[in-house]
């Protein structure tokens, strides 16, 4: 009697590319969340900004939407340095550790693995971020009631994440041309000078409009939280002006990741 062994897994070559990527991620996601350095660096940068001194009657205020979207503020200000720190070496490790040729060789291809690299390493350097949010709901919850619950995970997804989104996209693209050194600078100085150099200085700079990546639009418009650039430059956000800066930082990513793969593409042997 013979016995035919079937396939439960179709090989890879034969998975969908939906498939390699997520298997990519799923790679990539316990890769990332696994090293110390992402949680101490993400973390400690919270800290930082959370420890220094509040506007008045910041803590005292009863509004559930102000007191929130001043938090996502607070995180905001500092983490996305520390987020595309840790994953700026990750483009590089497979060069590093002469895996280039071993990955080109194999049949996930060039797009899943980048996409791969971007959504699983990504979210686990966004994942310190996200774990210490639901701490400070937690605890903003036992202080002022539930309600406070639906407004922060509205404020993280809004206020939060698309600046996220687009770091990740930069710190798994930009390093390819730059190396992780340079990019980490390149990062420090423009966040500081497209985020947190106003107007008031005499420098152009985004901060202050919808192409700034720290989130105060879509906070003032729809969180009604406290407006510094955009003050500055005499506007109040409305809702449509929040889209549009969300959907910039979105699109941006998006833009880095579709050229980078199109180029990687180009240049692979194959």
């Amino acid at each position: 009697m013979t016995t035919v062994l079937q396939r439960t897994t179709p090989p890879t070559a034969a998975r969908t590319w939906w498939a390699k990527t997520v298997a990519a991620a799923r790679y990539e996601y316990l890769m990332q969340v696994r090293r110390p350095a992402v949680w101490l660096v993400v973390i400690g940068l919270i800290a930082l900004r959370c420890a220094s001194p509040f506007p008045p009657g910041f803590t005292s205020t009863t509004d559930h939407t102000f007191l929130v979207a001043d938090w996502a503020g607070n995180f905001i200000m500092l983490c996305p340095i520390g987020v595309g720190a840790v994953l700026a070496d990750r483009v590089r490790r497979e060069a590093r550790l002469g895996l280039n040729d071993l990955l080109t060789s194999t049949p996930t291809g060039i797009g899943p693995r980048l996409w791969g690299k971007a959504i699983g390493a990504g979210a686990a350097s966004i994942t310190p971020v996200a774990v210490a949010w639901v701490g400070l709901l937690g605890y903003l919850t036992a202080q002022r009631g539930a309600g406070v619950i639906p407004v922060g995970l509205a404020a993280f997804a809004a206020i939060i994440l698309p600046g996220l989104v687009f770091v990740v996209a930069g710190s798994v693209t930009v390093p390819y041309l730059t190396g992780p050194v340079l990019y980490r600078l390149g990062l420090f100085g423009y966040w500081i000078w497209g985020n947190m150099v106003g107007p008031r200085y005499g420098i152009p700079t985004p901060a202050g409009t919808p192409f700034e990546a720290i989130g105060e639009y879509p906070a003032g418009a729809w969180f009604h939280g406290t407006l510094f650039d955009a003050r500055q430059r005499g506007i109040t956000p409305t809702g449509g002006e929040a889209v549009l800066s969300i959907a910039f930082l979105l699109l941006m990513a998006l833009a880095a990741l579709v050229i980078t793969q199109l180029v990687l593409t180009k240049r692979s042997p194959s």
